[in-house]
């Protein structure tokens, strides 16, 4: 059987985390990109050198100037910060092994992600994660 380990850094509450993760032939294969936190409320969302958070309400900041949205676009941004509230806990106490939930996670932020880079420009390159 075939192993693979991928080093994936993912942000909690304003700490780096890095942690390896053992792969099996036949599981996702997560590849993580960028910087998600998530504290007090908010999202944040780091690529590069720009910084979006994205409060609980779903209202969007580049930095520190609001974006404007409609109201689907809102609701888009409601759902991928209970997403991320919900997964980020599991998705880093799982770290060393990846099973069908953290599958199931990283399936569903791909789909919302995708939805947010379609309807949303600031987001139009934003990505998390995608599999190998």
């Amino acid at each position: 059987m075939e192993l693979k380990t991928i080093i994936s850094t993912i942000s909690c509450s304003g700490l780096m985390v890095l942690f390896s993760s053992t792969l099996i032939a036949g599981e996702c294969e997560p590849q993580w990109h960028n910087s998600v936190s998530i504290s007090d409320e908010k999202l944040t969302l780091s690529q590069s050198k720009q910084t979006f958070v994205i409060k609980d309400d779903g209202q969007l900041y580049f930095d520190i100037h609001k974006v404007k949205l409609d109201p689907d676009q809102t609701q888009l941004l409601v759902q991928y910060y209970q997403t991320i509230n919900n997964d980020l806990p599991y998705l880093l106490s799982h770290g060393q092994h990846v099973n069908a939930k953290v599958c199931q996670f990283v399936n569903l932020r791909m789909q919302q992600e995708r939805q947010i880079r379609q309807h949303i420009p600031a987001l139009k390159s934003w990505e998390s994660v995608n599999l190998l």
